[in-house]
């Protein structure tokens, strides 16, 4: 393994679930701005609540750096349970499922299966997590003419950064429900970095919620990995963030396996991504890293914390695939690799600021 494959993986399987920004850059939404947006805590809100109460079934696009990869989700929802399968459309046949926190991911040509317990973060079409409001600060929202997505009007809403940390995002909402039909990342000058989008959408569905959960339970002839997250903090496990980095909140800290599933998959949230395109699962052998997960209320950041392993951590430079960023760094005895959806001069900030705690 070459010395820059742990971070180049992570970026790259990052990128295939990461959301994305506009087709516009913001400098002509300005100028063609119609009446002030709504609210912004509020939009986000009436993401939130669509994401987790409607029932709907679809077809998703993603688009990045050249590549694209297409699902197919089916998701249920009665106001209490959500109930989720997610089936890849391109490459190794693969099916995601989930009940509220728990997922299990199956690769039928393999045999192989991954149970874990894992938030909502970094879904698609998943929205901004409740507990990150109070960051929007960092965005200004902008409105757009309604639009037309997957068949059908969507109110088009911008979120324009005040700084050069974070991207401009444009969103699209199912007028009616507030459903997030399609999400684009736009680069400095405009250009879109990475783009997710429905091509097909059903909102008016009656599911049952039983053959998807036999479905996810069905696991008769698969070997199972199933990795453990022990929650932690920066200060109990001996480092700290010197400076904040501005508009980014500690979102969750957890220590994990490590092994060729992290190395392979692990991205800017708290969890391996339930639809990356990731390899066959293993069993993690005892070694553990450190994952702090920062978020701005719209996009994450993940900081990695592992021992330094002199024969597989020799390169220190930045990558970059779509609009997802990685940048590795030695710190005496240990390796950072800081990842996310947003510039590498935020990575920087991030890795600059960690500091070892003296014993």
């Amino acid at each position: 393994m070459s010395a820059a494959t742990p971070a180049r993986q992570r970026l790259r399987w990052t990128a295939t679930v990461a959301l994305a920004g506009a087709l516009a850059g913001p400098a002509a939404l300005v100028a063609a701005a119609p009446p002030p947006a709504p609210d912004i805590h509020a939009i986000v809100k009436r993401i939130q609540d669509a994401a987790l109460r409607r029932s709907f079934v679809g077809t998703y696009v993603v688009s990045h750096g050249g590549h694209m990869t297409s699902a197919r989700i089916t998701h249920y929802c009665d106001g209490r349970d959500q109930i989720e399968r997610i089936e890849a459309l391109d490459g190794r046949m693969r099916q995601v499922y989930r009940h509220n926190d728990t997922v299990h991911v199956f690769w039928p040509g393999t045999r192989t299966a991954l149970i874990e317990q894992r938030e909502l973060v970094g879904r698609f079409p998943a929205p901004p997590q409740p507990g990150d409001s109070a960051s929007l600060d960092q965005y200004e929202l902008l409105a757009g003419s309604d639009e037309r997505v997957a068949g059908h009007m969507a109110q088009v809403v911008v979120f324009k950064p005040r700084d050069a940390l974070r991207y401009a995002r444009r969103l699209w909402l199912e007028r009616r429900t507030g459903l997030l039909l399609r999400s684009d990342l736009l680069g400095e000058r405009g250009e879109v970095l990475e783009s997710a989008s429905f091509s097909e959408l059903q909102l008016q569905v009656k599911l049952s919620p039983q053959p998807l959960l036999q479905d996810m339970h069905r696991l008769d002839g698969y070997k199972v990995s199933r990795p453990v997250y022990t929650a932690t903090t920066l200060d109990s496990e001996g480092w700290s963030l010197r400076a904040p980095v501005p508009g980014f909140e500690t979102r969750q800290v957890v220590r994990r396996p490590m092994g060729p599933w992290v190395t392979k998959t692990a991205m800017a949230t708290a969890t391996p991504p339930a639809n990356a395109a990731s390899d066959t699962p293993v069993h993690a052998h005892g070694t553990t890293l450190l994952q702090a997960v920062y978020s701005d209320g719209l996009t994450h950041v993940s900081v990695f914390i592992e021992p330094f392993v002199a024969a597989q951590h020799k390169r220190e430079t930045p990558a970059t695939l779509g609009s997802t960023s990685a940048l590795s760094r030695r710190h005496g005895e240990w390796w950072i690799t800081a990842v996310g959806a947003v510039p590498v001069e935020a990575l920087q900030q991030f890795v600059d600021s960690l500091e070892r705690r003296k014993p």
